[in-house]
């Protein structure tokens, strides 16, 4: 096991190597958004463990990663989700994309997705799939974060089980009412 220091470390490495050749502002900003991405794990993982002394007794949950892993080695690292399926970005249009958003990079969205734990089914109880079904109309690309109303409901309690970027169709077709 590494230290954090030693992350950190190698981090820094590879950011010395990576300025020292000429590269495109696009190339920069995609480098310095995993970057970050990166630092950020690095600091949640070493927060997790010192938190928890007996994390070998804990249960681990599936990532999406583990889950999907054969998927994404077959269509490679650029993949997009299009209704529940993992398939080649090329072969998708964008706005069909789970992870197409405007205000932030597919590849950002993507790499978030990779590390959240896996789950088979989005559960919400009668009401909630009730309240997110009055939206079924909207836009391929609405997110369950557009809809000011259900943001609110979220805090409020409802929803627990929703990834705030989930389009509202994947989540209407991957839903399980929950027994009350």
């Amino acid at each position: 096991m590494k230290t954090k220091q030693e992350y950190i470390d190698a981090l820094e490495c590879i950011t010395k190597e990576y300025y020292s050749t000429v590269r495109f502002p696009e190339e920069t900003n995609k480098f310095n958004s995993y970057l970050r991405l990166f630092k950020g794990l690095v600091n949640e993982h070493f927060e997790e463990k010192e938190e928890t002394h007996f994390e070998c007794f804990e249960e681990k949950e599936e990532t999406n990663l583990e889950h999907f892993e054969d998927d994404i080695a077959t269509v490679g690292f650029d993949f997009a989700i299009k209704d529940g399926k993992i398939m080649s970005c090329k072969d998708c249009c964008c706005s069909e994309c789970r992870f197409d958003d405007s205000d932030v990079a597919c590849y950002t969205l993507r790499l978030h997705w990779l590390y959240q734990a896996y789950e088979e089914k989005i559960r919400l109880t009668q009401f909630e799939y009730d309240l997110i079904n009055t939206y079924s109309d909207c836009h391929a690309r609405c997110k369950f974060s557009d809809c000011k109303q259900l943001r609110e409901l979220k805090d409020k309690g409802y929803f627990q089980n929703v990834d705030n970027y989930t389009p509202i169709r994947d989540i209407l077709e991957c839903y399980e009412v929950k027994k009350s």
